[in-house]
């Protein structure tokens, strides 16, 4: 009785995610071509409305399967450790051991919340999700889909930045988008400040020395990234941690082009470091008209016909990091970082012909094994992902054979379709997240980076045991 009651269960499961797949999907391209029809201002005969509201839809459903069928032999190979062993010393050793951070703090400026609580609620409610903007508009004059946040105007704060930079000697020009990001910035980063000088500042004697880390967008030349730099240090500073105490490395020595993970795994405690507090930064925005006609000119604008494009979004994430005795003796809730791995594919997913999800499976492997957490732990999945097919099929390869247990509809968050293209931004997003969730589930949570062409990024995110 117990199993044909459970089979029943997981068929009625299979039925209600395919039946929530077929209406989106139908939806989507009906929204598609209602919309084209309305901006061109054309009444669509029998022929067009065939095509836009049967055939379009049916072609997208039948490529979905298609792609399905393709990673399914390979990534139901690779079996799930479902077993459960009983728990023991040395597991527990293991997990002690294990390289981590404790995440004390976040805070973050996204197009749809000013914190992870509130990000949170959007998705939950199905509202994090890019929009056609109303200033911004493709080769064709039409508007384009973007995730533009309102914190990112602030023409007080704009004025204040180049007044303070002009004071210590810096003329820089920064392009709209650039004084979007920056003032994104700034509000995550007076933000953590904030929570670092009242959680973690000691009564008596020097402040432990902070390390800030930045993560500003690769193609800002070294003008604007030393500026930025100063200005997000100066900041900190206004908050009572003393500049002294407040070390970054030098522009020259950081690679423009490093990815959250690298820059994270340097940050990872080793045996006898007895001390490690750090705050990290991201930030980025591609909602200007320059940035959408660079990413029109290749061909890599999402639109009508290029559904394989980026969406402009913009952002700002930060982290603020410690060790675990610090954070047990800061006084606020916190939650495990680590293990987290990163690999690089052999092509770009963008013209790979089949979705495979084994080197997701192989990462994911890395970082439970020395955690000490099982698959069957998992309570969710927090990812990068937007809205491109191969991505989200290989974020299903992901999970379908692997972690079972987690629905598809509230237990897999997709950061991107929020966030829209802003560099760092959506994974350090998914790691701010990751530690809401893990705080208000009270078990592990998978991160996942996948966006990116080439990149793949594992992390446990979980409470101390």
């Amino acid at each position: 009785m117990t199993t044909s009651t459970a089979t029943t269960g997981r068929l009625s499961a299979e039925w209600f995610k395919l039946t929530a797949i077929t209406v989106t999907i139908f939806i989507v391209s009906w929204t598609i071509a209602i919309g084209y029809w309305r901006l061109t201002r054309r009444n669509p005969d029998t022929g067009d409305l065939a095509l836009g509201l049967l055939v379009l839809p049916l072609c997208m459903l039948f490529a979905l399967w298609g792609a399905a069928r393709a990673i399914n032999p390979r990534a139901a190979s690779i079996p799930a450790n479902t077993a459960k062993p009983a728990a023991s010393a040395s597991t527990a050793d293991v997990a002690t051991t294990t390289p981590a951070l404790a995440i004390v703090g976040s805070a973050l400026r996204s197009p749809h919340g000013s914190s992870a609580e509130e990000l949170a609620c959007a998705i939950a409610d199905n509202e994090a999700r890019a929009d056609l903007d109303k200033e911004l508009v493709d080769d064709y004059g039409f508007p384009v889909m973007t995730a533009r946040s309102d914190d990112a105007q602030d023409d007080m704060l704009q004025d204040e930045i180049a007044d303070w930079l002009s004071s210590q000697g810096l003329h820089v020009q920064f392009s709209d988008e650039q004084w979007r990001a920056l003032i994104l910035a700034t509000g995550v980063t007076a933000e953590l400040a904030s929570q670092a000088a009242g959680d973690l500042m000691p009564a008596e004697g020097n402040p432990p020395l902070l390390q800030l880390r930045l993560m500003l967008p690769h193609d800002w030349n070294i003008e604007v990234r030393r500026a930025a730099a100063m200005w997000l240090k100066h900041t900190v500073s206004q908050y009572g941690w003393p500049e002294t105490s407040i070390a970054m490395p030098p522009l020259a020595a950081q690679d423009a082009s490093a990815t959250p993970a690298a820059v994270l795994a340097q940050l990872m405690p080793s045996k006898g470091e007895s001390k490690q507090l750090a705050m990290i930064v991201a930030c980025a925005s591609l909602i200007g008209q320059d940035s959408v006609n660079q990413l029109a000119a290749r061909s890599a604008l999402f639109t009508s016909s290029q559904a394989r494009g980026q969406i402009p979004g913009e952002g700002a994430t930060g982290l603020l990091l410690t060790d675990l005795r610090q954070a047990q003796t800061c006084g606020t809730e916190f939650a495990l970082l680590g293990p987290i791995k990163e690999a690089r594919r052999d092509s770009s997913a963008d013209e790979a012909r089949r979705v495979d999800a084994t080197l997701l499976l192989d990462l994911v492997e890395q970082v439970r094994k020395p955690a000490a957490v099982e698959l069957n732990d998992i309570a969710m999945v927090v990812a990068d992902t937007a809205h491109r097919p191969s991505r989200v099929l290989e974020l299903m390869g992901l999970s379908t054979p692997a972690i079972p247990q987690v629905d598809a509809a509230d237990d897999i968050v997709r950061i991107g379709l929020g966030s829209g293209s802003c560099g760092a931004v959506p994974f350090v997003t998914v790691l701010a997240l990751a530690r809401h969730y893990a705080l208000e589930r009270n078990a592990p949570i998978l991160c996942i980076g996948n966006e990116d062409p080439f990149l793949r990024s594992a992390a446990l995110v979980r409470l101390p045991a």
